[in-house]
């Protein structure tokens, strides 16, 4: 079977609004990405490529304790290096700055003030304590080493289940009376009373592990203090630059029209480049009282201490059924791992969101409670709660199913929502919008060969190994419901897209977003949508993205978000466009609006192949006002802000087979095939770089990589490229790839988002695939990552006796 296949359970609209050719031109086209022309010669432009002149590097002291009161800082010795230019302590930032700020709060919980540099107390290893600009990173870093910080060690939490416990240490004592920053819960029905009628109920609890997103580009900024304009120009690999540039006149008590922001290529964000971290205000600072860039890029051993980590949770879930396999009740009480303090998007919320998952269960609950621990904060990564949730209610499916004795394939066909079930409202107020969720399950089960493996007398190889099959259904959210949904939970961005589409001379036409450049191939697929939309040559586009100068006010690149609202305002915008060129062109050819198309670079008639006047030609008489008509004001351009009415669900089904060794636990993936549905797809090459480059990811969470704790020192174990097993292409195991593709109707054009999708099945399909192999030993594991080590205790384990 061919890896990459789409199925249309229902047509898709043939062409996008504003459009008025029969067929798209541009959109469902696997068109190269024009990005890659620059990016493959090597002519990215990244934070570190900005060279200016007289430019300062900087360096960071950060705590080397989990949990430590600063009792004094000598800096003395080191204003003596040569070649150090500034110096900040604590003090300092407490007298110039506001705390941190936070762009996703938790909902109701109290602020966690902290400030860019450690005020008497650090919470967690990593966390800046002072900060040294010199004319080279070698000099700062020597002068680090010249800085004089007495600690004194305080004891240390780094266990989340212990953190909540009443007798364990309070962290923030001074807002807090215990480790639990809040509690949120949402339902729908009777879930408890429903738990308690089932018939059958199956419960455990999944210990979900924390990783780091390991981006190819760490952080950077370089920041420049022009003082007769009084404007901080910041360079920053960041996802968002609108907010940022929010966030660092908030922090720094400057207007927001001092401060520009450029991302021009990101190397990779995964929901970690999210908003401010303490470092960009340090160079900031630095550079104001310089008069001087000042440059700082992570390094490695910083990345795994201070940049934000995702994921660690633990989820107590419990599931009802009846004897014949119906769902009553689905309960997930679970506890997400904050760290020390909230960063600018801190834990994840979508556990919630989506924890009934693809199933028609009307009695559910959730609840979410944000734990305190002596670590790296956490923030957002790829999925945002959707890999963490689907690994606990995925995996108990399976047990459900072996309880029942019952096919676990027959058990969610039973319980899935049908076509004609949607719109679903869930307990956390979630509307599944459409889809054909049993087509899914049922095409992975066939690209799998599930008949074939039921058939079969023996899962036993020649070997001794055995071969498994398991299967993980989900749900992704993609983009936000609106404005509203976000504020009721005091988010202090939009759902909106913001962008301009402007005429030049030349016959071009320029795009002009907010939205960084960080490898999600926005540029290709916005032009791909423009150049249907006006109905012209998509190599007359050009996208200019991340730069707050030069771009209308939006949110930035995350949450699977930016194509579904971007097509809209994209739509808007060359809707407009679109009507004025055609009315400039009948004025200039003599005739009606009606009988003008647009093709190519010109505006033609339709019928006199002879009438015709190229778009260079409309766009500068728009330009210059001159030959346009009596009533129209001069200019080609348009901004549009584009806010989707609610967000778009996308779905699918992982199938996965793996052969493992009952005596060593060694086990390979055979195959791995995913199937999901991202609705109209723009670009079917771009939608599977994506869905595979999340896969790595997904792979990588749930089959190695973890970060390590101490729990009596509270020191990371493993902070190194060294001892963090990150996947590389050699890891990757066969993949195949199919598609459905059902329109969204509640989203321009039918789009869903595509980016977390890869995420989120991995860790369920690999961990059922397993048990299945292994069912004649009754193994079940309810922890990530899943290592040989991790089923050879499995197998050795009281229920395997």
């Amino acid at each position: 079977m061919p890896d990459h296949v789409i199925t249309k359970p229902e047509e898709t609209p043939a062409t996008a609004p504003g459009a008025d050719h029969d067929t798209h031109t541009h959109i469902g086209r696997a068109i190269l990405r024009t990005e890659d022309l620059r990016l493959l010669r090597g002519d990215g432009y990244y934070v570190d490529d900005d060279q200016p002149g007289r430019v300062l590097e900087m360096a960071v002291a950060r705590c080397p304790f989990p949990h430590a009161r600063i009792v004094s800082i000598d800096i003395s010795e080191a204003l003596q290096l040569p070649g150090v230019r500034h110096i900040l302590c604590p003090e300092d930032i407490a007298d110039s700055t506001r705390p941190m700020t936070v762009l996703r709060p938790v909902p109701g919980a109290a602020a966690l003030p902290y400030y860019a540099l450690a005020q008497g107390r650090a919470l967690h290893e990593g966390q800046p304590v002072v900060s040294i600009a010199a004319t080279s990173r070698a000099v700062a870093e020597d002068a680090i080493e010249l800085v004089h910080i007495e600690y004194e060690p305080l004891p240390c939490i780094t266990d989340t289940a212990k953190t909540i416990e009443p007798a364990a240490a309070v962290l923030h004592p001074e807002v807090l009376t215990s480790n639990i920053l809040a509690e949120n819960v949402d339902q729908i029905g009777e879930a408890h009373q429903k738990l308690e009628e089932a018939q059958v109920v199956v419960q455990d609890r999944f210990r979900v592990n924390r990783v780091t997103p390991l981006p190819m580009e760490t952080r950077g900024i370089l920041a420049s203090w022009r003082p007769g304009l009084r404007m901080l120009t910041v360079r920053m690999s960041t996802q968002t630059p609108h907010l940022v540039r929010k966030q660092l006149a908030e922090i720094l008590r400057i207007e927001e029209s001092c401060v520009e922001v450029a991302a021009s290529d990101v190397g990779g964000g995964f929901g970690m480049k999210l908003g401010v971290y303490p470092e960009d205000v340090l160079a900031a600072l630095h550079a104001i009282a310089l008069r001087q860039p000042v440059k700082w890029i992570e390094d490695r051993l910083e990345h795994f201490r201070s940049a934000t980590h995702g994921r660690e949770s633990l989820h107590d879930y419990r599931i009802g059924a009846t004897q014949d396999g119906r769902i009553t009740s689905f309960i997930d009480d679970y506890v997400t791992d904050l760290g020390g303090w909230n960063s600018s998007f801190g834990s994840s919320q979508l556990s919630s969101v989506t924890f009934a998952g693809p199933y028609k269960v009307r009695d559910a609950y959730v609840r979410r409670r944000v734990a305190i621990t002596n670590k790296t904060p956490i923030g957002a990564y790829r999925g945002y709660g959707q890999p963490e949730v689907n690994f606990a209610r995925e995996v108990l499916m399976d047990r459900l199913a072996r309880k029942l004795g019952m096919d676990p394939l027959e058990l969610r066909r039973k319980n899935m929502l049908r076509p004609e079930d949607l719109p679903w409202t869930t307990a956390s107020g979630a509307v599944y919008d459409s889809g054909d969720y049993p087509l899914s399950l049922d095409m992975a089960a066939n690209a799998i060969g599930y008949d074939a493996h039921r058939a079969a007398r023996s899962n036993a190889l020649p070997d001794g190994r055995r071969v498994g099959i398991g299967f993980s259904s989900f749900i992704e959210r993609t983009g936000y419901a609106s404005a509203r949904f976000l504020m009721k939970r005091g988010s202090q961005f939009g759902a909106h897209e913001s962008l301009t589409l402007r005429a030049n001379r030349s016959g071009g036409i320029d795009i002009y977003t907010g939205v960084s450049s960080i490898g999600q191939s926005t540029e290709t697929a916005m032009a791909q949508v423009c150049a249907d939309v006006l109905g012209v040559d998509m190599d007359i586009i050009r996208v200019h993205s991340g730069d707050t100068a030069a771009s209308p006010l939006n949110t930035g690149s995350f949450a699977s978000r930016t194509m579904i609202a971007a097509a809209g305002a994209i739509q808007e915008a060359g809707t407009a466009l679109r009507a004025k060129i055609v009315r400039i062109a009948a004025l200039a050819l003599e005739c009606p609006e009606a009988e003008l198309t647009l093709e190519g670079r010109q505006v033609r008639h339709r019928t006199d192949s002879q009438r015709s006047i190229p778009l260079s030609q409309v766009f500068t008489r728009a330009i210059v006002g001159q030959g346009i008509p009596a009533d129209e004001a001069p200019g080609m351009e348009v901004t549009t802000h584009f806010e989707p009415p609610e967000a778009a669900f996308a779905f699918g089904t992982a199938a996965a087979k793996v052969l493992v060794d009952p005596l060593t636990g060694e086990f390979e993936i055979e195959n791995f095939v995913l199937v999901h549905d991202c609705g109209t797809v723009i670009n079917p090459m771009l939608v599977e770089g994506q869905v595979r480059g999340a896969l790595m990811q997904g792979f990588g969470a749930a089959l190695g990589e973890e970060l390590l704790y101490d729990e009596q020192t509270g020191q990371l174990l493993n902070g190194t490229m060294m001892d963090y097993f990150a996947p590389t292409a050699a890891d990757a195991p066969p993949i195949t790839l199919l598609h459905t593709e059902v329109p969204s109707p509640v989203t321009p054009m039918g789009i869903r988002g595509v980016g977390e999708v890869g995420t989120i099945a991995p860790a369920a399909a690999i961990t059922n695939a397993v048990c299945n192999a292994l069912a004649e030993f009754n193994v079940e594991i309810s922890a990530l990552p899943i290592t040989p080590e991790a089923i050879w205790h499995a197998l050795r384990s009281p229920q395997c006796e």
